[in-house]
């Protein structure tokens, strides 16, 4: 699987035969899915969970379990949070354009505990990646497959947007 960011909370995802959007909507292959719900597309199972004027995505692509915050505005409850489930990669709000503030993402990361955490929804990283131990670059497009994920440490990556 390859994912770009498209900018805000907008990424790209393209998987054998799958064009996935991941944003406020999700789209697979032209087909937009109406919000909060259970849902299957071309072999990928999704879950909107509705939160307030937001829906938080869950879907399984290629085996690995993918979490869109969207533009959450509040910490989860732990109900919200089993809801979400384990997640293997986290695209994450940072704070900017009427989102959780930088603490409070932190602290949802914490309780989600994915295994790669992908950071949207920002206009500064220096912090982030100041609390994250992080100095690595950008790069342009993640590619990812199950076997790739980590075991042990979380791994972060930040996408060029």
């Amino acid at each position: 699987m390859q994912i770009k960011y498209k900018g805000e909370d907008s990424f790209e995802i393209k998987s054998k035969d799958l064009d996935i959007t991941f944003s406020s909507k999700v789209i697979i292959n032209n087909f937009t899915f109406p919000g909060p719900g259970e849902y299957e597309k071309g072999g990928v199972i999704l879950n909107g969970i509705a939160d307030q004027d937001n829906t938080i995505y869950v879907a399984r692509v290629e085996d690995i379990n993918l979490c869109h915050l969207g533009r959450i505005k509040h910490e989860l409850s732990e109900d919200e949070i089993k809801q979400i489930g384990d997640v293997d990669i986290l695209f994450l709000p940072l704070g900017e354009m009427g989102t959780i503030d930088l603490k409070t993402a932190l602290k949802l990361l914490s309780k989600i505990d994915p295994r790669i955490v992908i950071p949207m929804l920002y206009n500064d990283l220096s912090e982030f990646k100041k609390s994250e131990g992080i100095t690595d670059s950008e790069v342009d497009v993640f590619k990812v497959r199950k076997s790739d994920l980590p075991e042990e440490e979380r791994k972060v990556v930040i996408l060029n947007k």
